[in-house]
C-alpha cells in the first residue's frame, strides 16, 4: 500500500493542490470546476489503494457551500487524483458542519456528496441556526435535496422567536431552498413550552409553523396555565393573536377547567 504522508512543512503546499485537483460532485452542484480544499494542522496521508486521503488535527474541509472541521477527516474520492470526485467524507472527534444557515456539532459525520445527506450520530448533538438551538441524543440526518432535517431520540428545541421549548422522541424540520426553516414538527411525548403565554401543552403530535406563528397539536392534547387547563383532542395556538383554541372529534368533547382567585 502506497500511503504518502506530509509533514507539518509540507501541509500547506498539499492542501493547495488539493483544492485545485479534487472536484466535487453533488445533485445539484455538477459543475466540474466546483472545488473543496482539505487542510490539516498535523499531517495529511493519501491512500491511492484505498482511494482516500486523511486528515488529522485540527482539520478542515471547505467549499462554497459548507465547511467541516473535526481533529479527523477521512475523504473518500473516486476516479484519478486530477478528475476525481470527493464522494463521501467522514469526521470524527469535535465535528463541525457549517453552513451559511446552519451549525451542526457532534463527535461523529458522514456526510454523502452525491445524496447530499449528512447523517450524524452521537448522545451529544446540537445544531444552531437563527431560529434556535436544537439538542438530540441519538441521531440527525441532515437532507439537503429533500430540504429537511430529521432528529431522534430525546430532542430537545429552544426557539427564539416565539420564546418557547419543543421537548419530542422525534423532530422534523422543513427547510426552504435557502435553507431557512419553515416548519417544525414534534413527534412522540410531545411537550411544548410557551413563555410568553405562560403555557405548558402536551400532546402526541405539534407542528409549528414560523410564517404564520402557528402551532397545530393533535392527539390527547392538555393546555395548562398555572391551575387552569384544557383538554381536547387538537388545538391551535396562534402567537400572534395570543389566542389558544381547542377542539375534539364526535367520541369525545372539550374540557375546561379555570381558576379564578378572589
Amino acid at each position: 500500500m502506497f500511503l504518502f504522508n506530509c509533514n507539518l512543512k509540507k501541509i500547506t503546499f498539499f492542501t493547495i493542490i488539493l483544492s485545485f485537483v479534487l472536484s466535487m460532485a453533488t445533485a445539484s452542484e455538477l459543475d466540474a470546476e466546483s472545488k473543496i480544499e482539505i487542510k490539516a494542522s498535523d499531517k495529511l496521508e493519501w491512500d491511492q489503494l484505498e482511494n482516500k486521503i486523511v486528515a488529522y488535527g485540527d482539520s478542515a474541509v471547505k467549499s462554497s457551500f459548507f465547511s467541516i472541521n473535526a481533529n479527523k477527516i477521512v475523504g473518500f474520492y473516486k476516479g484519478p487524483i486530477g478528475q476525481g470526485k470527493i464522494q463521501r467524507l467522514i469526521a470524527n472527534e469535535n465535528a463541525v458542519f457549517e453552513t451559511s444557515q446552519i451549525t451542526i456539532n457532534s463527535n461523529f459525520m458522514n456526510y454523502d456528496l452525491i445524496k447530499e445527506t449528512l447523517l450524524v450520530k452521537g448522545d451529544n448533538i446540537s445544531m444552531l441556526s437563527n431560529f434556535g438551538t436544537v439538542y438530540s441524543q441519538n441521531s440527525l440526518l441532515y437532507n439537503k435535496s429533500e430540504k429537511k432535517i430529521i432528529l431522534d431520540g430525546n430532542v430537545l428545541i429552544n426557539l427564539k422567536n416565539p420564546e418557547a421549548k419543543i421537548n419530542a422522541n422525534k423532530l422534523i424540520i422543513k427547510i426552504d431552498e435557502n435553507e431557512k426553516i419553515t416548519s417544525v414538527k414534534a413527534i412522540e411525548k410531545v411537550k411544548v413550552k410557551i413563555d410568553s403565554l405562560e403555557q405548558n401543552i402536551s400532546s402526541d403530535t405539534a407542528e409549528l409553523f414560523n410564517i404564520d406563528q402557528k402551532i397545530n397539536f393533535e392527539g390527547n392534547v392538555i393546555i395548562k396555565q398555572n391551575e387552569s387547563f384544557l383538554k381536547g383532542n387538537s388545538a391551535v395556538i396562534d402567537f400572534k393573536k395570543g389566542l389558544s383554541s381547542m377542539s375534539s372529534n364526535e367520541q369525545n368533547s372539550v374540557t375546561g377547567v379555570f381558576i379564578s382567585k378572589y
